[in-house]
């Protein structure tokens, strides 16, 4: 192999890891912080009383006056659809009956379900993910689940901006065969989503919403929130379906909107 092509190899090879390394070198600054920072609060000598000093009475959240501590944990976690199996199957079918090779995806939490739609995306397919919390390491590791010739983009960011908006669209290359919004799950946050993201979907084409059946809650209250109450109001204006395999009450469903 010549020299530049060498080189050029090498040069991918490094571009294509960037991601991996950064993130590397990143939780090992903060670790090296921390230690720091850790021993600086070993050799204090003051009591919990003068420690806590400065933090008003009645306070359940105490930390030490004078240091920044952090608990650097890494908690890593299955990659799940939070989906019914039978509610996402007959979805993933009719998504493949669409063949759909632009997709948009508002809300991936630990990326199973993206992973399902790539699996029923077209060959061709680019599948633009868009999370609030989607970092470089997580992006470049999802972009590992598209099928040969496929594409995953992850964007990280608020949905219910112009400029997210204009990212999606510059990212998908054209017209949305299929939206999938599964994010903020309030009343104001679910139809901010459907009236930014639904123009960029093409005639004929299809968008889903999750969470339309509502759920009795539990100890981290409500999973719908306020989608059931969204989906109501447009099945009166637009041509639905509603994916639903339990009771009121149950949770989870899918909404389909055909455009």
């Amino acid at each position: 192999m010549r020299t530049g092509g060498l080189l050029a190899t090498i040069r991918r090879t490094a571009l294509a890891r960037a991601p991996l390394l950064g993130t590397a070198a990143w939780c090992y600054l903060m670790l090296r912080r921390q230690a720091r920072a850790m021993r600086r609060a070993g050799g204090d000598r003051r009591t919990p009383a003068e420690l806590l000093a400065s933090v008003p009475s009645g306070t359940v959240m105490l930390a030490p006056d004078g240091h920044e501590l952090s608990d650097p944990r890494v908690i890593v976690a299955p990659v799940q659809a939070i989906q019914r199996r039978e509610e996402l199957i007959e979805l993933l079918e009719r998504v493949r009956a669409l063949a759909p090779r632009r997709i948009c995806e508002i809300g991936a939490a630990s990326g199973g379900t993206l992973y399902f739609l790539t699996r029923a995306a077209a060959p061709d397919a680019r599948i633009v993910s868009l999370d609030i919390d989607t970092p470089p390491h997580i992006a470049f590791l999802r972009s590992n689940l598209a099928a040969p010739g496929q594409a995953v983009v992850s964007l990280e960011g608020d949905s219910q901006t112009r400029e997210m908006v204009a990212r999606v669209r510059g990212e998908a290359g054209g017209p949305l065969d299929f939206l999938f919004i599964d994010g903020d799950h309030s009343y104001e946050g679910v139809k901010r989503d459907f009236e930014l993201y639904s123009p960029l979907v093409r005639p004929d084409g299809l968008i889903a919403l999750h969470d339309i059946n509502p759920d009795s809650g539990g100890a981290d209250g409500r999973i719908s929130g306020e989608v059931p109450r969204f989906w109501e109001e447009l099945s009166r204006t637009h041509r639905v379906e509603a994916i639903v395999k339990a009771p009121p009450g149950a949770g989870l469903g899918i909404g389909l909107v055909h455009v």
